[in-house]
């Protein structure tokens, strides 16, 4: 298990680095790491989400700002302290909290924060690396997801086949296997 701090080598292009040091907190407390089992942190899902901010999920750039400036005025409101610094015991409190909040009242921004921030989390969890998340197909191990395949053998279709004995395969791998790039 990586420390509290953000710690990838990607740089940012949208997230500052505090923030993002934020963000990988929370989402490795949605997606914990466990023995012998990588959580959002190895998976790179901070990555995932700073790419996408910069991209294609740029109209929540501001809802991650308010919703990160937000959630640190919760944390030192009750803890003196950013989230950052919290111990993991607090920060799943408050994460757990924040989930309670989320079905409790629909209108409630935080709880709608921790919703979008764990929707996030799970598409960069699960996602092709090609997103930035997702690293080391982490995600797709462990739950036994061959990826990317430009199709199935018959002996592959078939019921109660092991698609764990199928080689996992990316994005990446399936334009390297026809000499492209992309």
């Amino acid at each position: 298990m990586m420390g509290s701090a953000y710690a990838l080598d990607d740089a940012l292009l949208f997230l500052n680095p505090a923030q993002a040091a934020m963000i990988d907190a929370f989402t490795a407390q949605i997606i914990p790491s466990e023995a012998g089992s990588p959580g959002a942190r190895e998976a790179a899902v901070t990555s995932y989400i700073d790419r996408s901010l910069a991209g294609f999920m740029r109209d929540l750039q501001s809802v991650y700002r308010t919703g990160l400036r937000e959630l640190a005025d919760l944390v030192a409101g009750r803890y003196s302290v950013g989230f950052v610094q919290l111990s993991e015991e607090q920060q799943r409190d408050v994460v757990a909290s924040l989930d309670q909040v989320s079905r409790a009242d629909p209108s409630d921004f935080l709880g709608q924060f921790y919703r979008i921030v764990r929707e996030h989390t799970v598409q960069g969890f699960f996602g092709d690396p090609a997103y930035g998340g997702n690293r080391g197909v982490v995600g797709w191990k462990l739950v036994g997801f061959p990826g990317a395949q430009w199709g199935y053998s018959p002996e592959q279709m078939r019921p109660g086949v092991d698609a764990k004995s199928i080689p996992i395969l990316t994005v990446k791998d399936l334009y390297t296997r026809i000499g492209g790039t992309r």
